[in-house]
């Protein structure tokens, strides 16, 4: 009877063994993909020992964030403000000419709506407790 016992186990396969799996050998999906680098961009925790300075942090007056720079006076300013305007790149006439209309379409636009809305909303109230 163990004779049978162990031929009906001979026929029977051994079973597969667990071979480990790295992450990387796995076909991911571009949203698995899009996470776990999205998982790898967030900021990490300090640790316990990085946040251990051995000093304390200085009080503000003592942190020297004064400058000996003298203050710029306002002909200063003026003469440096002139000075940047003069390297700014000017729309030209026709440029001008287009931005005009397209803010003002736009505006004529938003009037709309918002005049579409006011009667809407004006009349459902006369409606509704006229």
């Amino acid at each position: 009877m163990a004779d049978d016992q162990d031929k009906a186990g001979a026929d029977v396969p051994d079973e597969p063994t667990l071979q480990p799996v790295e992450l990387d050998d796995l076909p991911l999906s571009e949203e698995e993909q899009v996470a776990i680098a999205a998982a790898g961009a967030r900021p990490a925790r300090k640790s316990a020992e990085a946040e251990v300075k051995g000093r304390p942090t200085r009080k503000r007056d003592q942190a020297g964030t004064q400058t000996d720079e003298p203050r710029t006076t306002p002909a200063q300013f003026v003469r440096e403000s002139t000075e940047e305007l003069k390297k700014v790149i000017w729309p030209t006439l026709s440029q001008w000419q287009q931005y005009f209309v397209v803010v003002l379409v736009f505006v004529l636009v938003i009037i709309a709506i918002v005049s579409a809305l006011d009667l809407l909303f004006g009349w459902a109230l006369l409606q509704l407790f006229g």
